[in-house]
């Protein structure tokens, strides 16, 4: 059920479970992209920000959760986890979901970017990784019940799937067991020369391992519940921004298929949002309007963004929800 209000959409999604079928319901803003851009953002290593940019971020993310945007996310995400995992939605469908987080960030503060974590720095001892302690958004459950007690997300609760406190719990009980080193990354980046040969390698390795190795709800299809999810993505999502730019032909084209094993173009609708994936190929295309502090930034150009697609919150080719 879709409701326009002034100029956000709003959407309740519904969730039943198993035998007790557990409803869940969430409300949260659906902003459209715009059509320029009137500035471009730099996102950056979240360890690179200075103390005031990192405790504004905190206080968003903390007025999202607070909202219960994050709930939303988390079953907006476990909705359709078949249609954006596994084929080739997967990145183009995760840069617009990261924007669309990144777009209701900033309605709280405009002047606040998504920082990617960049768990490559740390990889063979995560437990050092400053991103996962006290100082940021800390590290493993407690025994029991394995609830986050430390960090900004410190004693958060969640609504979604239910009413529980927010989890993780690591692969090896005291530890996550190592990621994958940057070089892997780039090994992959210099071999993988289609789109999904790239996107099945990158999915499956470095992505998969670091919500595996979190564990908790980090490692479940509703894990955008954590605000570590969308740092992990937008690492991931920078990832795929770098193997783009060592081919322009990567930023006007797809190719391999969906979860329906119809082909994916540049053309075909992501899931939920209706729009074109060639509108997700490019960072600083309309509506996405950002860069990596890395990355060489993608010429600008204007990919094809029909008036009535510039939102459409429409499931595609999915059971009703």
């Amino acid at each position: 059920m879709v409701i326009r209000v002034l100029k956000y959409f709003c959407i309740i999604l519904v969730a039943s479970f198993a035998a007790d079928v557990v409803a869940a319901k969430t409300v949260f803003p659906m902003p459209r992209l715009e059509n320029s851009c009137a500035h471009t953002a730099v996102r950056r290593d979240v360890t690179t920000l200075g103390p005031t940019e990192l405790q504004r971020f905190i206080r968003v993310v903390r007025e999202m959760h607070r909202r219960g945007w994050m709930d939303g996310f988390g079953s907006m995400h476990d909705h359709i986890s078949h249609q954006i995992h596994g084929n080739e939605h997967f990145f183009a469908w995760h840069r617009r979901f990261l924007r669309h987080f990144e777009t209701l960030m900033q309605q709280i503060d405009p002047d606040v970017v998504l920082p990617y974590w960049n768990w490559g720095t740390f990889w063979n001892n995560p437990l050092a990784d400053p991103v996962l302690s006290s100082a940021y958004f800390g590290g493993n459950g407690r025994p029991g019940d394995n609830c986050v007690i430390e960090g900004a997300e410190e004693r958060w609760g969640r609504n979604y799937p239910s009413r529980n406190c927010l989890t993780r719990k690591y692969r090896y009980g005291s530890t996550t067991g190592a990621f994958w080193p940057m070089r892997a990354v780039r090994d992959v980046m210099n071999t993988a020369k289609t789109h999904a040969q790239f996107r099945s390698r990158i999915e499956n390795g470095a992505h998969g391992i670091v919500h595996l190795g979190l564990g908790g709800d980090f490692e479940t299809m509703w894990a955008p519940v954590d605000v570590l999810f969308f740092m992990h993505h937008a690492m991931i999502d920078k990832v795929w921004a770098e193997w783009q730019s060592h081919d322009p032909t990567r930023l006007h084209a797809v190719d391999g298929y969906d979860a329906s094993r119809q082909p994916v173009t540049a053309q075909s609708l992501m899931p939920f949002y209706g729009e074109e994936v060639g509108t997700a190929l490019s960072t600083n295309g309309p509506g996405y309007c950002y860069v990596y502090d890395d990355v060489p930034a993608p010429p600008a150009f204007r990919p094809r963004r029909s008036a009535t697609l510039a939102f459409n919150a429409m499931v595609n080719n999915t059971q009703p929800l």
